[in-house]
Order: structure tokens, then C-alpha cells, then sequence
């Protein structure tokens, strides 16, 4: 019985740890223009970003790795 526990219990975690590390990082940036959002991509994500959308002042942007 300790044994199904434990092998519950580690296999509870490793699917948590699973389902954290897959989600992509995304976040909205205020920009008005092209170096304040390389500024703000680049503290956040380093150089491994890719931008999703543009809006009026707003831009998303997806960090597509860790960051450098």
C-alpha cells in the first residue's frame, strides 16, 4: 500500500512539472514604437522571442525558449 502512494504521489508531480514547463510564456507590452518593444521582448525573454500581434500602442509577444 506505501508503495501505490508513493508511485501516485511521483507521478502526481512529474504531470505537474509536465504541464508547467509546456505552456509558452505570452505577455502584452505598451510600445509606440519598434526599440521599446526590443527593449521590453529582450528583458523578458532575451533574444528568443516572437511577436503575435500588433495592436494600436500594445503589442503581444511570445517568449519561445528560456531566457539567454
Amino acid at each position: 500500500m506505501k508503495f501505490l502512494w508513493i508511485v501516485l504521489t511521483l507521478s502526481g508531480l512529474w504531470m505537474i512539472g509536465a504541464c508547467a514547463t509546456t505552456k509558452t510564456a505570452s505577455f502584452y507590452v505598451k510600445a509606440r514604437n519598434p526599440e521599446e518593444l526590443k527593449v521590453h521582448a529582450f528583458e523578458r525573454c532575451g533574444t528568443n522571442y516572437k511577436v503575435l500581434a500588433y495592436e494600436d500602442d500594445t503589442v503581444r509577444i511570445e517568449c519561445l525558449g528560456k531566457k539567454d
